[in-house]
């Protein structure tokens, strides 16, 4: 099913001024470089979710053995006392070969935390339980078409044994409503609660989707279903293309948002081009729907002259914590490291 977008909404006429996008571009300003926090030798780490649980902080991510060809995405996760210093501890999701349409791919991203400004990414419960998105394949290798979409809940999202998998995909590439540029792989996705009914549901999910062309763009959906199962396909076209009439971009991916006091929505992302390689940049909005994105300086990006973030600086997750601000991304290098990384404002 899709639907259009609603643009009933009194927010719908409430444009993003260039001085708020300036005072935002500050606010997610992290000059200083911490380093790897997650890294493994004979593993690829990657999408960092990162949130407060219970008192401590918790970091899903996943990971890829080097050898691609006979491996795919599996979910783990470490956990903190402070952001700075990370223990590994555990994989959450694993690969599956009883299991059919997701046996050999499952990448989870945290569902349903909180985004406000400096509420840590709070994970939060719906019906008694953790909320998971996952990117899902049947074919080894690094993100073989075609990829799609399920969902896990947990009573503890530490442990590995409470996690219940959806039985069939939650959206698909092949879905009879997939949208021109979805029709190939379902990528990464994040789902919020829209508290204030700005959409008319109260879950919103967005997600970059591959299409027929290979380059990537994000798109919206929503849903009421109280099991977070089934999925209406949001508008007819993406909310975020940079693509579309820019040789030059290839990827517009990897949403993770945040809600200002003001209710400013702020999606981060990641973008890659053919020049500039992979980078982390924003986006803001007040409706969800008419997106501003900044086109000055990136929050993220690679350094040519740094051999520890040389290749790529993208896929970012950011926590807004106690007047601070923790941009967490993932690496890459020319001599084959991927891993997450962490850049702070102080």
């Amino acid at each position: 099913m899709l639907i259009p977008f609603n643009y009933a909404t009194p927010l719908a006429d409430r444009f993003v001024t260039p001085e708020r996008m300036r005072e935002v571009r500050a606010m997610l300003d992290t000059p200083v470089k911490r380093g790897s926090v997650i890294e493994f030798p004979d593993r690829f780490a990657d999408c960092p979710s990162v949130f407060r649980w219970k008192d401590r902080w918790i970091m899903t991510f996943i990971a890829i053995s080097k050898d691609t060809s006979v491996s795919g995405y599996e979910t783990h996760f470490a956990e903190s006392d402070d952001l700075l210093h990370w223990r590994y501890r555990a994989p959450l999701l694993r690969r599956d070969e009883s299991r059919v349409w997701d046996s050999k791919q499952i990448a989870g991203y945290a569902a349903l935390y909180d985004p406000g400004i400096d509420r840590g990414s709070r994970l939060t419960a719906h019906a008694g339980r953790y909320w998971m998105t996952y990117l899902a394949g049947s074919s080894d290798g690094y993100e073989p078409d075609p990829l799609l979409m399920g969902i896990a809940s947990a009573e503890d999202p530490t442990d590995p044994d409470s996690f219940i998998r959806c039985e069939r995909p939650i959206l698909t590439p092949q879905d009879a409503d997939a949208r021109f540029f979805e029709t190939r792989t379902l990528y990464k996705s994040t789902v919020v609660r829209d508290e204030n009914g700005i959409t008319g549901y109260p879950f919103v999910m967005f997600y970059n989707a591959k299409g027929y062309d290979g380059r990537e763009r994000i798109y919206t959906a929503v849903t009421d279903d109280p099991e977070l199962k089934r999925w209406i396909r949001c508008g007819s076209r993406p909310v975020i293309d940079d693509a579309t009439g820019d040789p030059d971009c290839i990827i517009t991916g990897d949403p993770m948002l945040l809600c200002d006091r003001d209710g400013l929505w702020i999606m981060n992302f990641m973008k890659c081009t053919h020049s500039g390689g992979a980078f982390d940049t924003f986006a803001c909005s007040y409706d969800l729907i008419h997106w501003t994105e900044w086109m000055g300086p990136p929050t993220a990006a690679p350094s040519p002259d740094d051999p520890n973030e040389n290749l790529y600086a993208h896929k970012p997750w950011i926590v807004s914590w106690e007047g601070h601000i923790y941009h967490f991304y993932c690496a890459c290098t020319r001599d084959n490291r991927r891993y997450i990384a962490l850049a702070t404002d102080f």
